[in-house]
């Protein structure tokens, strides 16, 4: 599991174009009709991620991608992956979308994810949708729509960064882990919060400074109670937020 960005970095940029050689073959579409308690359409890094994670756990999703090339590729590295189209109806009841607990859109192109979404809430609604947002209009599309498992691609990558960053200044990697937890949770409810008022750009950019400053000031707090702990027990070493 560790070495799983460096392989799909590997993947992308250099087995794909090397197996591949440039020319673009055709592989049939999926045909025979599949009854996984999971699709995932998508596989590019981000699908490939979610369904590495599925199987390490014992759980079989029928992969989905539209890219000829990508799923060749991808076939060689041992990937069931199916050719098909997400959000093409024939194709998902083919699928088992009927059957399905949860689809994951994982699909890179936004307006096609969105079109994803609404094909599956109008004709798959016993199926849990669980989605990938390129960025913050992204997820407000497909909060619109009535997702609420959406995960913003770049939120946790940054917050890692974030940590190390913490960590390099001297807060303890617990502390800094909890502050970016804290700050995780913070984010994903505010932009809830303020998806009601997105169109609205004067209301929007106030709710956005407000829940800044209410997260400054909260960690202020923090950082002001744990010194005076610190005072108290007579530690003298450097401060730990």
């Amino acid at each position: 599991m560790l070495l799983t960005p460096l392989l799909l970095v590997v993947t992308d940029r250099w087995w794909i174009p090397f197996l591949n050689d440039g020319k673009r073959r055709d592989i049939e579409e999926l045909k025979e009709p599949q009854q996984e308690s999971v699709i995932v359409a998508g596989f590019g890094r981000y699908g490939q991620i979610v369904s590495r994670m599925l199987f390490a756990n014992g759980i079989r999703p029928t992969v989905l991608d539209h890219d000829a090339e990508q799923i060749e590729a991808m076939r060689r590295f041992g990937w069931r992956v199916y050719y098909g189209d997400a959000t093409r109806l024939d194709l998902m009841r083919t699928a088992g979308a009927d059957k399905a607990r949860v689809i994951v859109v994982a699909i890179d192109d936004i307006e096609q994810s969105i079109d994803c979404v609404k094909m599956v809430r109008a004709n798959f609604p016993g199926a849990a949708i669980v989605a990938r947002a390129r960025n913050v209009q992204h997820y407000y599309e497909l909060y619109e729509l009535g997702v609420t498992l959406i995960e913003r691609e770049t939120l946790d990558s940054a917050l890692m960064s974030a940590r190390s960053t913490l960590e390099l200044l001297g807060w303890q990697p617990h502390r800094a882990r909890n502050l970016a937890l804290r700050f995780r949770r913070h984010n994903v409810a505010q932009l809830a919060a303020i998806a009601p008022h997105r169109k609205d750009e004067a209301r929007l950019i106030a709710a956005a400074k407000q829940g800044r400053q209410q997260l400054e000031q909260l960690f202020a707090i923090e950082r002001q109670q744990a010194a005076e702990r610190q005072a108290r027990a007579g530690w003298s070493g450097t401060a730990d937020p």
